[in-house]
């Protein structure tokens, strides 16, 4: 547990601290990694240890030595996250500012206080981000990220808004040019104008005027907004227009909230109203002004949806400067982290060792050699290694698909766009099917969306599915047609899906793989294998299809790829027949899958 603690610690804080190398969403360092990391040890130092102990029960049935390798990765992984909250708020400097407006001037750090600080909560920009989740996609998860502009100070004169009085201030400013929801209109067209609709005002003088609306506005501008947001337009327009009033940093302020995702899009829609309505009445009541520190927003999702947040006005802004508002003292940001890391391992190794009371000694465990069993654990963990990674011969075509959706699906998860699941915006970004798109000519959506996932889960079954169907079929159908198929029938799916949802973003490989199992339905039922093995595969595979087909009436599958796919596969399956009983006939030795 120490050395597992250490070298992850020393691996995270010189590859994503120190130097940086590449950015990494902060889920997978702080809590995924940690529970692979520790089973690299296990496996090859403390199993063959294990192995000493008597782990029959004693009907002389299970061995529950994969239940101590288990008990052993909590016991490591359990410190090593703890560990990271620790390492990442003890290595993080503090820098103080006497103006947001230096944050650039000076190396990144991780915590700042500034003096000189103005959040804008009017010139706020909200994305709301929707996923799914929890067991069988049961849960909808409805988060609104908000990013407010910080500056130096408010550098805007609020004067007045709404009512007579209002208009009667302004009419008496002749030297002054209007802009009304960021055009500027005539006196006269301004004397038209209901007092009722104005819902804000203010003036902007000197530089800051000249610097956006030239020289005509030498004696300063009237900013007017009315109605529906106009006062948003016309001071974005102002903000946004010139470098030298853009933020220097912006505030990151996140709602989240899960409901059902067995309701109906009604009623999702009007439980999301009520969570954006409570949500804003919070924003207008919090106070931007009172902390102690800022914190910037690690690499992850989180930071995705703040992005996205200041990505959603008229004018887009790039920006890495994205901090939370801390309350408490700097000196307290630690907290427990350090005597849990501690406390977490010593927990854990207490349990590990009280278990190993329970099991006694093989009788010849003096005679055992453990480092001999420890080079054969290893030298098996390499050979499967091995096979895993460079493709067989008998399943090369079935191996290679494999690997490039997961490899598809790891980058996805370096670049933190998400772990368990990712957001429409970037599947759609990056190559998922929408009919929209493929209107517009993108074609090429209708292959490059089989190799994308929507998550974890999605792509662990996925591939499953493959590796299953592929195990019988690619030695059969020969690489050339089994590829063929693969790609045909997830071209056939994907179009399928796009023509029953007129605008829905779909990924996956589950199509082309209904492909493969309709086109191995198809060559059960012309005998291309042994009778023995008929009924077997036919049950199998119906199970297959029918459970996936009754589990995608539950909502968030696309059905529709799936039935595409399928039929596609049964025609290309019946349609390959002919050639394939002829390779079969001419190559009599041809080794058939039959179990």
């Amino acid at each position: 547990s120490a050395g597992s603690i250490v070298t992850y610690s020393l691996l995270r804080w010189s590859l994503f601290i120190k130097m940086n190398v590449f950015s990494v969403d902060q889920d997978i360092l702080d809590f995924w990694a940690p529970w692979v990391f520790p089973w690299i040890p296990i496996l090859i130092w403390l199993r063959p240890r294990i192995k000493l102990l008597n782990l029959k029960n004693k009907k002389g049935k299970g061995d529950p030595l994969f239940g101590y390798m288990m008990l052993a990765s909590f016991t490591i992984a359990v410190p090593i996250m703890v560990s990271q909250a620790y390492l990442e708020t003890a290595t993080g400097k503090l820098t103080q500012l006497q103006r947001i407006s230096q944050i650039d001037s000076l190396p990144q750090t991780k915590f700042y206080t500034v003096n000189a600080f103005y959040a804008d909560k009017q010139l706020a920009r909200v994305k709301p981000v929707f996923k799914i989740s929890g067991k069988y996609n049961s849960d909808f998860d409805m988060y609104i990220y908000v990013a407010v502009p910080v500056y130096d100070s408010n550098h805007v004169i609020q004067i007045d808004s709404g009512g007579i009085t209002a208009k009667a201030r302004l009419a008496s400013r002749s030297d002054a040019i209007i802009v009304l929801n960021g055009l500027i209109i005539s006196k006269k067209a301004f004397s038209r104008l209901n007092p009722h609709m104005i819902t804000d005002i203010k003036v902007l003088k000197g530089a800051a005027a000249t610097s956006i609306y030239g020289d005509q506005a030498r004696n300063g501008a009237i900013l007017i907004g009315t109605g529906d947001g106009g006062g948003y337009g016309t001071s974005q327009l102002l903000n946004e227009g010139n470098a030298n009033y853009s933020p220097s940093a912006w505030l990151a302020i996140k709602y989240e909230k899960t409901i059902s995702n067995h309701l109906s899009n009604d009623e999702k829609e009007q439980k999301y109203k009520e969570f954006a309505k409570t949500s804003e009445e919070d924003f207008k009541s919090k106070s931007l002004e009172q902390f102690q520190y800022l914190d910037r927003v690690p690499y992850g999702s989180d930071l995705k949806g703040y992005q996205a947040a200041m990505n959603s006005g008229k004018y887009p802004v790039i920006s890495n400067n994205i901090f939370l508002l801390v309350n408490e003292s700097f000196d307290a940001r630690n907290g427990s982290a350090l005597p849990w890391i501690f406390g977490a391992m010593g927990i854990g190794s207490a349990i590990f060792l009280i278990t190993l009371l329970f099991k006694p000694l093989r009788t010849n465990a003096e005679s055992i050699d453990i480092e001999g069993e420890a080079k054969d654990d290893q030298k098996t963990f390499f050979v499967w290694t091995k096979a895993l990674i460079i493709p067989q011969k008998r399943l090369m075509v079935t191996q290679i698909l494999i690997q490039i959706n997961l490899l598809t699906f790891i980058l996805m998860v370096c670049y933190g766009l998400g772990f368990m699941s990712f957001n429409a915006a970037d599947l759609l970004r990056l190559g998922a099917n929408y009919r929209p798109a493929i209107d517009k000519g993108e074609y090429w959506r209708l292959v490059t969306n089989i190799f994308l996932h929507g998550g974890l889960m999605h792509v662990l079954m996925n591939m499953y599915g493959l590796f299953f169907v592929g195990l019988f079929l690619e030695p059969v159908m020969g690489r050339g047609k089994y590829l063929l198929t693969y790609l045909v029938t997830g071209i056939a799916a994907s179009i399928a899906s796009m023509w029953w949802h007129p605008a829905t973003v779909s990924v996956g490989a589950s199509g082309a793989i209904f492909g493969l199992f309709g086109a191995f339905f198809a060559l059960i039922t012309v005998n291309m294998f042994p009778s023995k093995s008929k009924k077997s595969f036919l049950a199998s595979t119906s199970i297959f299809i029918g459970y996936n087909l009754l589990f995608g009436l539950t909502g968030g599958i696309d059905n529709a790829a799936h039935i595409g796919g399928l039929i596609s596969g049964l025609l290309l399956g019946y349609a390959f027949y002919p050639w394939l009983k002829k390779k079969r006939r001419m190559n009599p030795q041809l080794r058939i899958p039959q179990t």
